[in-house]
């Protein structure tokens, strides 16, 4: 929709509000220092930037009535126009507001916001350009308090808390993840698992059963690391039940794992103990217990993040247990690339495997293998698997390190691995 500022200061900013669920967490409060980012901000053609000029050209003590003519205008945040430009503001008393977030290089250099002193309260503001279906998290500092941004409706999940969310006019949310009333729904099953390697913490497994488990046999399973989060944020139990119904996929349980010490388990110490505890003790129960397929082609493990590094070491690892996995936003490391070079140099006699893979055009810029940034890892990784003819399918999200990112794929990944054009 399109508004008209009063006193003509601009006029045509267009107005695109997406929808999304509210999932609610506690702030953090922190001191950070912030910079100005080079290079990102939008340059010209924006009306909002024109507003902010003609603003700057007024008598301090006039520029507040102006300003509050803009805030009833457009009461909300962020302001998208042309399908590429976005800015946000801030107003009220501060010293100065950051904005950090994915855009900021992954949570790393806080964003300065540009000040117009406006009497004895200040206008907060940034304009950037961005690709048509970007979709990033952000929080606002102001002065040293973290949070969400006042003006915006559209909160996302995080392990840190609610963020705000910017979404231009070309992304669309994943539609597979509204509930559907008109269609049968499978059941939520709950499971002690305990391995036999004190190391190893017992834990509450949840595990889906996709509607008309007594009339199937010989199902594939998922086991979802993170299990826990995947299933609140990532909608899985909603997504398998829309996709089954709509035969998009054939009818799959699913196992969610959650972490006692998720770096230890994934990355640290325990890592090989909790990889023999799922692949000889959890899936032999899982087996015993459901109508599974047993064979390796149709198990598959997945996970994002330091979960990913898991899964898809567990992949390569044991594919006499898992042949399948999905990795997003994997981090990787040299012990990972040891197993890699390992079982790629078996050739032919190597099992196929099937291999999910995604990254966020502004994920991470630090803490994966060589230092690397997750993009340029992750695409190193596609090349390397392209190079020992390793199925997989890879794709780039302008995006970031995110649940909110990680969410919209979940019926990408569920297609990739039991959707009916799977060899």
């Amino acid at each position: 929709m399109k508004n008209r500022l009063s006193y003509h200061l601009f006029s045509g900013i267009l107005l695109l509000m997406l929808v999304f669920s509210i999932t609610g967490c506690k702030n953090r409060t922190q001191t950070i220092a912030c910079k100005t980012i080079p290079g990102t901000r939008a340059q010209h053609g924006s009306r909002f930037e024109a507003f902010v000029s003609r603003l700057k050209s007024l008598p301090e003590s006039g520029r507040d009535t102006s300003v509050l003519n803009l805030i009833k205008t457009l009461p909300t945040t962020p302001v998208y126009e042309k399908d590429s430009i976005v800015s946000l503001y801030w107003y009220g008393k501060a010293k100065h507001v950051c904005i950090n977030g994915d855009l900021q290089f992954g949570w790393s250099v806080p964003d300065t916001m540009d000040a117009v002193p406006c009497g004895e309260t200040t206008f907060f503001h940034r304009t950037y350009t961005l690709p048509f279906n970007t979709r990033l998290d952000y929080q606002l500092i102001i002065d040293t308090t973290a949070t969400t941004d006042p003006r915006n409706l559209h909160i996302t999940p995080s392990g840190f808390g609610p963020h705000s969310e910017i979404a231009m006019p070309g992304f669309y949310p994943d539609p597979f993840r509204q509930f559907r009333p008109d269609i049968h729904h499978g059941t939520i099953g709950s499971l002690l698992f305990t391995s036999h390697d004190t190391a190893i913490k017992s834990r509450q497994v949840k595990i889906y059963i996709p509607a008309g488990y007594s009339d199937l046999s010989h199902l594939p399973v998922l086991y979802v690391l993170d299990g826990i989060e995947a299933m609140d944020f990532m909608s899985y139990p909603v997504v398998l039940d829309n996709l089954i119904a709509d035969r998009k996929i054939k009818p799959v349980i699913a196992v969610f794992i959650p972490p006692a010490d998720r770096y230890s388990e994934f990355m640290g110490n325990d890592h090989k103990a909790f990889m023999n505890a799922i692949c000889n003790e959890l899936v032999p129960v899982i087996e015993r217990e459901y109508k599974t397929a047993r064979e390796p082609k149709n198990r598959a493990i997945t996970g994002i993040s330091a979960g990913a590094y898991f899964a898809l070491l567990t992949v390569f690892s044991r594919p006499d247990v898992f042949q399948c996995g999905a990795c997003q936003s994997t981090t990787l490391t040299d012990e990972f690339y040891d197993v890699f070079h390992s079982y790629s140099g078996k050739g032919k006699n190597r099992p196929l495997l099937h291999i999910y893979l995604d990254v966020g055009r502004f994920d991470l810029t630090s803490g994966t293998v060589n230092n690397l940034t997750f993009l340029q890892a992750n695409e190193n990784l596609d090349r390397d698997m392209n190079q020992s003819e390793i199925n997989h399918a890879f794709h780039v999200f302008n995006d970031g390190h995110s649940w909110a990112n990680w969410r919209e794929r979940t019926d990408d990944i569920l297609v990739y691995l039991f959707g009916s054009e799977k060899p």
